[in-house]
């Protein structure tokens, strides 16, 4: 299934009122799609679902007539799942364990798990898809156990999963004001000062557009030229230190902005995270496009203009 082949293709996002979820919804509309989307939150064309709710999932599945299902919902802040370890367990591992179950019922083309390349912890930099996860905290660990669990559904009952790891993705229209970028250009726009704490971590980001991408691709590849890993990593390439990714927005927004540091520790802080994404540059023919300099300033601009409004 080519991109443009998911015309008139019955298509369902978990999740769907999440920054990627949102994306993912439009792009899949545009390609000629019919797209269900549903949430904790209703909005409009989102329906709301807890997607720990076996009964009303299947039914929407069976109902829709769902054919390929993106499962992006679930708790996926780190310090939430430090705050709030039970619920995290339990709505990743539950939710995507009702999604794997009543895909294997239901007979799903394509079942697409959203992981993170957070699981793979204190591995050695780049990570491959071959590494044992090294999780510690609750979020990490929680979507460990749902990739191993969608793993197990793929090999025991040749279910058509794929999971993607992505690193850091960041675009127009994340309001998670706790995430880094959007933090620090919210910061500058509003104050002009900017507050870093940990800017030694190494991390890499990875542009929305080029994520979306990914998620499509992931729709098209022949389940049959894939050896029993079904895990792919997506990166940037744009490994960047916290401290130099700071600068570096300071820089792309123009203005004099004043850098706080502070002497905050984030517990279990890993100090370099960032993936080889050779296996998706292989076998899907993809890779990123938008260099760090371009997605910051497309992204600048959009809160910018966000946060004129009041917002």
């Amino acid at each position: 299934m080519s991109k443009n082949k998911f015309h008139d293709k019955n298509v369902l996002v978990t999740g769907a009122n999440g920054f990627i979820g949102k994306h993912l919804f439009v792009r899949l509309s545009q390609l000629g799609a019919r797209v269900y989307g549903i949430s904790r939150a209703s909005s409009p064309q989102i329906y709301k679902i807890d997607v720990c709710d076996y009964k009303k999932i299947d039914q929407f599945i069976r109902d829709k007539k769902i054919d390929i299902c993106y499962h992006l919902a679930g708790e996926a802040i780190v310090e939430s799942g430090k705050d709030e370890p039970y619920s995290t367990f339990r709505v990743n591992i539950n939710g995507t364990l009702n999604i794997l179950e009543i895909g294997r019922e239901r007979s799903l083309e394509r079942i697409i798990v959203a992981s993170s390349s957070h699981v793979y912890g204190k591995n050695k930099v780049p990570y491959f898809e071959s590494y044992t996860p090294k999780p510690t905290r609750p979020y990490e660990t929680s979507k460990t156990c749902t990739d191993l669990i969608a793993q197990s559904y793929a090999d025991t009952y040749k279910l058509p999963v794929l999971i993607p790891r992505f690193v850091n993705i960041y675009g127009p229209g994340d309001l998670n004001f706790t995430r880094l970028i959007p933090k620090t250009m919210k910061q500058i726009i509003i104050g002009n000062k900017v507050e870093l704490w940990g800017g030694k971590a190494i991390r890499d980001f990875l542009y929305i557009d080029d994520a979306i991408n990914g998620y499509l691709d992931l729709a098209d590849i022949d389940i049959a030229t894939i050896k029993e890993n079904r895990i792919f990593n997506f990166g940037g390439g744009n490994i960047i230190t916290v401290d130099d990714l700071v600068q570096k927005i300071i820089k792309i927004s123009r203005r004099s902005a004043s850098l706080i540091k502070t002497n905050k520790i984030r517990e279990d802080e890993i100090k370099s995270q960032y993936v080889s994404f050779a296996k998706a540059k292989k076998l899907l023919k993809w890779k990123p496009t938008f260099s760090l300099e371009d997605g910051l300033s497309r992204t600048f601009e959009w809160y910018k203009n966000y946060l004129a409004k009041g917002n």
